[in-house]
């Protein structure tokens, strides 16, 4: 089933716990993050004299019952500082179901789509995002798009794939193909990359990339001469810039970890079929096809986040 949370909080770092309790989210046995949206600021709603909230909202697929999801989002808001003192006051994060496609609930523990949710514009307008056929009228609330959320970084993947989407083996790349490494090289040059530690592996001598901006996501390195290490998703996106263009590199777990950011895809695949023990990750419906270039013996696949 597909569901649509909404998030907000308005103490502590604000933009770093609606990231923090997104990455909870994936955590969730049996849920698939599938779509974020831009974050607004918004004046407190139901009680005042309180600080402005940041709000966004996401798209989530799953099979578990929407009481049980409740359950598992509640956790999530009890480890990230979440304190029920009064309706409607201030909080470090709270996460709503807003909404489910073709699924409706009225109990007295969750009601869906939520009984506000046509009352107020910053569940409205983070929804609309990500949700543009949901038909709604605005209420006039003030409702401002901020930076912050993963979506402004416009995370870009790059990668060399075989027929069955196999991305090497026994740590070593499939294929080096001179057209895909001149195409790789003219995308990421003076950009930054971003990558784990198995794929700085597989670099020419184990060094950095140069001309590039290096990040490697990985909780076991701590340095790297020229590089900058990051120990989780939360961190990366706190050292990441909008006005850069950010490629992920590799390898299978970064790429999985960081597909639901994602906004487009760049993938050559080669019309054959190797021996693999790590693979590139479903590309779901939330990518459309936009182009393919055709060579001899493989094709390069641009997908955009639809």
């Amino acid at each position: 089933m597909i569901y649509y949370l909404g998030l907000g909080g308005n103490l502590g770092e604000r933009e770093k716990n609606i990231i923090s309790a997104t990455e909870e989210i994936k955590k969730i046995f049996g849920v698939k993050l599938l779509k974020i949206s831009s974050f607004y600021e918004t004046a407190a709603w139901g009680l005042e004299n309180q600080p402005d909230f940041i709000n966004a909202a996401v798209k989530i697929s799953t099979d578990l019952e929407p009481l049980k999801l409740l359950d598992e989002l509640q956790k999530i808001e009890l480890e990230l500082g979440r304190v029920r003192k009064e309706k409607w006051g201030a909080r470090t994060i709270d996460i709503d179901i807003i909404f489910a496609e073709g699924f409706q609930i009225n109990s007295e523990r969750l009601t869906i789509p939520h009984k506000f949710l046509f009352e107020r514009d910053f569940f409205l307008i983070p929804l609309s995002e990500i949700f543009p056929a949901l038909k709604f009228n605005l209420n006039g609330d003030r409702v401002e798009k901020i930076l912050g959320s993963p979506k402004d970084f416009k995370i870009k993947f790059v990668a060399c794939v075989d027929k069955n989407f196999g991305l090497g083996y026994k740590n070593n790349l499939l294929f080096k193909i001179p057209a895909d490494m001149k195409n790789f090289r003219e995308l990421t040059l003076n950009h930054t990359i971003i990558y784990g530690r198995k794929t700085l592996q597989t670099f020419p001598d184990k060094k950095i990339l140069d001309s590039r901006r290096n990040i490697i996501l990985s909780r076991t390195l701590k340095n790297v001469e020229g590089a900058e290490v990051v120990e989780s998703v939360e961190k990366l996106f706190e050292i990441l810039r909008a006005d850069e263009k950010n490629f992920v590199i590799g390898g299978e777990k970064i790429f999985s970890e960081l597909l639901p950011y994602a906004e487009e895809i760049f993938l050559t695949v080669v019309d054959e079929e190797k021996i693999s023990d790590v693979f590139f990750p479903k590309i779901d419906e939330e990518f459309i096809l936009k182009d393919t270039k055709k060579f001899d013996g493989f094709e390069i696949r641009n997908y955009l986040r639809d």
